[in-house]
């Protein structure tokens, strides 16, 4: 391998390792931002849904011989309708009798709709014990969530169940991985490839001198001491080495 081509290769090495730190600093950061949004998004979808359950269904929500319902409308197992709650907002969507799925998008490991599972210790004691919301990260049935829940209060202010909007915090990584992958991967081909010329360009200027230099050395080893035209482009150290052979 001669002496340019190392030189390309160099250059090119380093500019994919800046690209890949760049890349990797860039998912983090991406990452906080990401995250932030959908917690955004979780606590606008929460509340959207409410407002659509309000105009939908008139009347109170109430609970009735140990079930949940918004006026005349019963909750506990109405997965029709979170179906079609997650399918406006994108996302999962449950509803809570105190603190118990009854209707639920979230599935177990064995695909089954999560209905009668509870929710974790540490919802349950913001939204159920002290009827606050509650957005941030959660435990859904052993999986991360960014998540938004907001409890169901009947006519006299307590709290009697839950409304959950959440997405999964390793499909959402995962999707951001492939994203900064596939993003990174094009840019780090599209500066190699505009590296190499400019880097083509330059490094044959600077090598070609060099190459004059190696010619005339040959000549001087056969024995021809006179190097007429030797051509001197530069005023750097291969421009003065350059001039040490001609004298």
């Amino acid at each position: 391998m001669n002496l340019k081509t190392k030189s390309i290769l160099a250059v090119n090495t380093i500019i994919v390792i800046v690209c890949i730190v760049m890349g990797v600093i860039g998912y983090f950061r991406a990452g906080e931002v990401f995250a932030k949004a959908l917690q955004m998004k979780a606590s606008a979808d929460v509340s959207a849904i409410a407002e659509i359950l309000n105009s939908r269904y008139d009347g109170d929500w109430h609970l009735q011989d140990g079930l949940l319902f918004k006026g005349d409308q019963q909750m506990d197992g109405s997965d029709s309708l979170v179906d079609s709650l997650s399918a406006i907002c994108g996302s999962k969507v449950t509803i809570f009798n105190g603190d118990t799925r009854v209707a639920t998008t979230v599935k177990d490991s064995a695909g089954k709709r999560a209905v009668g599972t509870k929710a974790s210790e540490t919802v349950i004691n913001n939204v159920i014990t002290q009827g606050k919301s509650f957005l941030g990260e959660a435990m859904v049935m052993g999986e991360q969530h960014y998540a938004a829940y907001q409890p169901i209060k009947d006519v006299a202010g307590k709290t009697i169940g839950m409304l959950f909007v959440g997405v999964g915090v390793k499909e959402m990584n995962d999707m951001l991985i492939g994203l900064i992958f596939s993003s990174t991967a094009l840019a780090i081909l599209v500066i190699v490839i505009l590296c190499a010329v400019v880097s083509n360009f330059f490094i044959s200027k600077i090598i070609g001198q060099l190459d004059s230099v190696v010619g005339a050395m040959k000549k001087i080893s056969g024995g021809d001491l006179q190097i007429q035209n030797l051509e001197i482009k530069s005023n750097d150290e291969i421009g003065a080495l350059c001039k040490g052979a001609v004298l």
